[in-house]
């Protein structure tokens, strides 16, 4: 089990030390980041004090800023050096929607067009080939051969959840898989580095999750789940019940879910976070959740973010060592020792 935090190199050493390791000590397996931009300047996000600043991989089409990829490296390298392995996305498909997180993408391209163009396959293949060929600043390690801390690399963040028709069709212009086949081409055949889909068209509710494109796509290691549902007493085996059916869609790759959490606005997080633990746990589903946050350094209360209601602290009353422990006694569901052995 472990946790997303995509602000986590916009952190300060100090605040990143301290988060990672209260991670550490819980018996966080797995951290997913992101390649994205991060505010810095003091900015409150999700209830942390940001201090580090850095734009976007591209500010201009094919012209790269390394700035963001050494600030994740330093944090992946510090999460080395605690027994703790990464999930990298290299993109988030949301900024597609042309809101606050919009970028040169969506400018170019928007939700329309980059799916199924063939210049937009070539733009994001270029960032892929530049993303992994990267030495890190910290690590000093090339990004497609540091296996010992890299877990696995999304295509994007929920591809597709911008534009659902594409997933829904079953991305007739071949863009997952054709990214799917980049990052393989590049990372070789026999590195334990795997590639993830990243939560195809979003919550699982979009029924994209499985599609067949991304099942049926060789290159293809990790089906990732992002579902966000109700509380443990109104859905009974709202977990346990679906995970094998999720494995047969599947269609013989690994399912993980990379994205859950509890809504806090209706829900006692100390309560309901080990309900659904022990009911994912029971079943042996490898999982990640959205997001425990770092310990709070200004103004922010999760069950009143209309947005994110999902987000418990660490060093709070929710037991978090206690479902971290149970998910590593766990019997798995799958075969993941080729990937975490």
């Amino acid at each position: 089990m472990g946790s997303n935090l995509y602000f986590l190199p916009g952190m300060s050493d100090q605040d990143q030390d301290t988060y990672i390791n209260d991670l550490a000590q819980y018996g966080a397996k797995v951290v997913r980041v992101w390649v994205n931009q991060q505010t810095g300047n003091g900015h409150c996000e999700k209830g942390s004090k940001l201090s580090v600043s850095v734009p976007n991989l591209e500010t201009q089409l094919g012209k790269f800023n390394d700035q963001i990829l050494d600030a994740v490296d330093k944090v992946v390298n510090k999460l080395a050096q605690k027994g703790i392995k990464s999930i990298i996305s290299p993109h988030d498909g949301n900024s597609l929607l042309g809101d606050y997180r919009k970028d040169v993408y969506s400018d170019k391209w928007g939700k329309d067009n980059f799916y199924t163009s063939q210049d937009a396959f070539d733009a994001y293949d270029k960032r892929i080939d530049h993303v992994l060929n990267y030495k890190g600043a910290s690590s000093g390690k090339l990004w497609k051969d540091w296996s010992d801390a890299i877990m696995a690399f999304d295509i994007q963040n929920e591809p597709m959840s911008a534009d659902t028709s594409v997933c829904k069709n079953n991305d007739q212009k071949g863009w997952l898989c054709g990214r799917a086949k980049k990052f393989r081409s590049i990372l070789g055949a026999g590195n334990k580095i795997q590639i993830a889909t990243g939560g195809v068209g979003g919550d699982i509710s979009h029924d994209c999750t499985f599609m067949k494109a991304a099942t049926q796509c060789a290159e293809v290691d990790l089906i990732a789940v992002h579902r966000y549902g109700g509380s443990q007493s109104s859905n009974p085996g709202q977990w346990s019940g679906a995970a094998k059916q999720w494995v047969q869609e599947a269609g013989g790759k690994l399912v993980f879910v990379e994205e859950w959490g509890v809504n806090t606005g209706s829900n006692n997080p100390k309560t309901e976070l080990p309900a659904q633990a022990n009911d994912i746990n029971k079943v042996g589903l490898p999982n990640l959740y959205w997001q425990f946050l770092p310990k709070k350094t200004c103004s922010y209360d999760p069950s009143q973010d209309s947005g994110d209601m999902f987000g418990i602290f660490v060093q709070s009353d929710t037991n978090i060592t206690a479902v971290m422990k149970g998910a590593s006694n766990a019997n798995a569901l799958q075969d993941w020792s080729e990937v975490v052995g």
